[in-house]
């Protein structure tokens, strides 16, 4: 099958996304590869990211404002294991009712939405319009599962308790946790909508009836017998800089004057990540590494710089990573997928969300080392020396080449929601 050649009449797709560059990249990915094809494509997020959608060539539609982002990531209960999910739905809300408005603004007869995780808008709009939709998942800790449960902080034991005690211990958390922190407000905002109430938000209800894909290939995350029947498991929709300018000429200078750096990044978009800078930088002057620094958040990092650290607000990882020797990242899994493509060795310093697991999966694989933010300087030294052991310097390059064999993942999600095109 040609993944270039369209195999439906062309389609109106309103995609609507959630959070952060890691989760919007993917979605700018499967907007450009349904452009390609032909379609008539939107694409509904934070208009903290208008400018890089716009030069993409996408039909920006905003939700919420630049200040309810930066309101949101402002927060740092966000990033904690335990409170996070609670702290995020408070960010969300305001703003769902606007989003959904900028749904049904847009939506004809035969448009398909197409939603993020947390789109719960799109989810909305789907009901009460009645149309064709898809769920996108970008990390696998998002498909509830007792056969294999995600790693969430203080819980990795759940791996070792048989199926059926553990399907109970989910049933629980989906009920008394997950449904205790949004179900009222979500409730509240779909009576107002003249829908009836749900439950079990997020393990069931927030997953399109119509298919749910899931962004990441099955050696990442096998499919299990427990995710929804209508799931399908693709690959990691991978966004590639489009700028032919590259990195900006300081970095690039900065790269092209001594040996390969260890890049670090907390993700872009936290802003509570001091620990983090504070060991991998204290770790690589202890061992004269060089090092590029990539946050938003310069308040972050040391007032003076050492002529052996560069920082950057922002780089295309694209053209980044290939250059650098390792990357110390949060474990975001729009990082974790670009990490995996370049061959390029990780240590990953999860806080929350999704982020253990992915962490877990990426041991799996052989390409990873992980640890605690406040780690010792003599366990950061000691995990970056490690970087360069045979084992993991083999997986990286295994699992790029697999990547690269298969690096059309956009390409073949636009494919699966093709098929929600209107009889």
């Amino acid at each position: 099958m040609n993944a270039t050649l369209p195999l439906v009449k062309p389609m109106h797709v309103l995609i609507s996304c959630v959070g952060s560059a890691g989760d919007v990249h993917p979605f700018l990915a499967i907007a450009t590869a349904l452009q390609r094809r032909g379609h008539d494509v939107e694409l509904l997020t934070s208009p903290y990211f208008r400018a890089r959608i716009e030069s993409a060539g996408i039909p920006f539609v905003p939700i919420g404002t630049v200040a309810d982002y930066e309101n949101g990531i402002a927060d740092p209960r966000i990033w904690d294991g335990v409170r996070g999910f609670s702290a995020m739905w408070r960010a969300m809300r305001p703003t769902l009712r606007g989003a959904y408005d900028q749904v049904l603004a847009r939506a004809r007869p035969d448009s398909v939405l197409v939603g993020s995780s947390l789109a719960w808008s799109s989810r909305c709009a789907q009901e009460k319009l009645r149309l064709r939709g898809a769920t996108v998942h970008l990390a696998p800790s998002l498909m509830f599962s007792a056969s294999d449960p995600a790693v969430f902080p203080g819980f990795a034991w759940l791996r070792r308790l048989p199926t059926w005690l553990v399907r109970g211990i989910l049933r629980a958390a989906d009920r008394f946790v997950l449904d205790g922190a949004v179900a009222r407000g979500l409730n509240d905002f779909r009576a107002r909508l003249g829908l009836a109430p749900v439950r079990r938000i997020v393990s069931t209800w927030q997953n399109s009836p119509d298919l749910v894909i899931n962004a990441f290939p099955s050696w990442f995350a096998a499919p299990q017998p427990d995710w929804p029947d209508q799931s399908v498991t693709v690959d990691f929709a991978r966004w590639n800089a489009t700028d032919d300018r590259g990195i900006e000429p300081a970095l690039a200078d900065f790269l092209d004057a001594g040996p390969a750096p260890v890049g670090i990044t907390p993700g872009s978009a936290m802003a509570h990540a001091r620990p983090l800078f504070d060991g991998a930088l204290g770790a690589c002057a202890a061992l004269g590494l060089r090092a590029v620094v990539v946050t938003p958040y310069r308040e972050q990092l040391p007032a003076e710089l050492p002529p052996s650290v560069h920082h950057v607000r922002y780089a295309p990882f694209d053209r980044l990573l290939p250059r650098l020797r390792a990357l110390v990242h949060h474990g975001g899994i729009g990082t974790s997928a670009q990490c995996l493509f370049a061959g390029v060795a990780q240590v990953v310093t999860p806080f929350a969300h999704d982020q253990f697991d992915n962490a877990a999966r990426l041991r799996r694989l052989g390409v990873a080392r992980e640890l605690a933010p406040a780690s010792s300087q003599h366990v950061w030294c000691k995990v970056l020396e490690s970087l360069s052991e045979v084992p993991l310097v083999g997986a990286c390059a295994h699992w790029s080449r697999i990547c690269r064999q298969r690096d059309d993942g956009a390409d073949r999600i636009a494919l699966q929601i093709e098929t929600l095109a209107p009889r």
